[in-house]
């Protein structure tokens, strides 16, 4: 009956029980996706701080047992406190949810809650301030929408404002550029398009030279927010040539108008990727700077690794 047995050993490793079950994969078994904080005097010089190991924020920080990885970090300050918004995967039904986190110093994360939940799949939540109010915009490719969202009470109550256009689109990064809004963003599977309005709530048009790359597996989709630094826009984009996830690219636009585009890559190339034994060690692929008061950066990254509880009595702030 040897032959059975080995029957049964090949099933069991293959993921499934006798009873044709497929076992469930606790987060702390394998690579996932967490949070890390990153600082440097500019959106291109960033490192880890070594009082503060990473991931700085990781689904083991949600209470219960309910997700399954974090990731797509959203960083944003308010009232001098820093808020985090970022995917988490919901281990019940798959799909990306909406959760926030805060922190007095940037180091020290406290889950607070969820901030958006939709029938359909979300992730990539761009969240940016604009007069008196605060909006999101996720990726809602599931839905086939591009959505606006405003904070009824920031940052746990979210309603739709609008729907800003439609299509199959993924990351969707919105930028102000020389008085008019602008929206990068991929439409499946790589193609990069640039949609463009006088205001945010107007109507949104897509660019004459669109799509601006076709098919391009390290430029084309979004790796987080594009920041203008020392007057120049640097986008960040995702570089899949080594495998999904695998490393970030950063592009300088040097023409962005309602005729033309232009960019180009800047150094280093790839600007983040996967790196060392432990929390990204199998990939990198989003950033989200922030320029401090004191002139420097402070950016939100995610990392694909071993990203178990960290130690978060380890470090005081600098």
């Amino acid at each position: 009956m040897w032959w059975v047995m080995l029957a049964a050993i090949l099933v069991v490793a293959a993921g499934y029980t006798l009873s044709g079950k497929k076992r469930r994969k606790r987060p702390e078994s394998g690579d996932q996706w967490s949070i890390g904080i990153l600082r440097g005097p500019d959106p291109l010089s960033l490192a880890e701080h070594p009082a503060f190991a990473n991931p700085r924020f990781s689904v083991a920080d949600i209470p219960g047992d309910d997700y399954i990885m974090a990731a797509d970090p959203f960083l944003v300050e308010d009232a001098d406190r820093w808020l985090l918004f970022f995917e988490m995967l919901n281990r019940r039904t798959r799909l990306g949810e909406i959760g926030v986190a805060d922190s007095d110093d940037g180091w020290h994360w406290s889950y607070r809650g969820q901030a958006l939940e939709e029938s359909f799949h979300l992730s990539y939540p761009q969240v940016f301030r604009h007069g008196n109010d605060w909006f999101m915009i996720p990726e809602s490719r599931a839905a086939r929408e591009v959505r606006l969202y405003r904070a009824l009470e920031f940052p746990l109550r979210w309603t739709l404002e609008r729907v800003l256009f439609t299509g199959n689109y993924s990351d969707p990064s919105i930028l102000r550029w020389n008085d008019r809004w602008w929206i990068l963003a991929t439409r499946h599977p790589r193609r990069l398009e640039i949609w463009s309005a006088d205001e945010l709530h107007g109507t949104w048009r897509p660019h004459p030279r669109n799509p601006v790359y076709r098919y391009h597996k390290s430029a084309a989709r979004g790796g987080g927010r594009p920041v203008v630094a020392d007057g120049r826009i640097l986008r960040f984009a995702q570089d899949a040539r080594q495998g999904y996830g695998s490393a970030l690219r950063a592009f300088a636009i040097d023409v962005l108008d309602e005729q033309r585009f232009r960019e180009h890559p800047v150094e280093p190339d790839p600007f983040l990727a996967a790196h060392g034994n432990g929390w990204a060690r199998a990939g990198m692929h989003h950033c989200s700077p922030v320029q401090l008061a004191s002139g420097d950066w402070m950016a939100a990254v995610d990392g694909s690794g071993i990203s178990g509880r960290r130690d978060t009595a380890a470090g005081a702030a600098p």
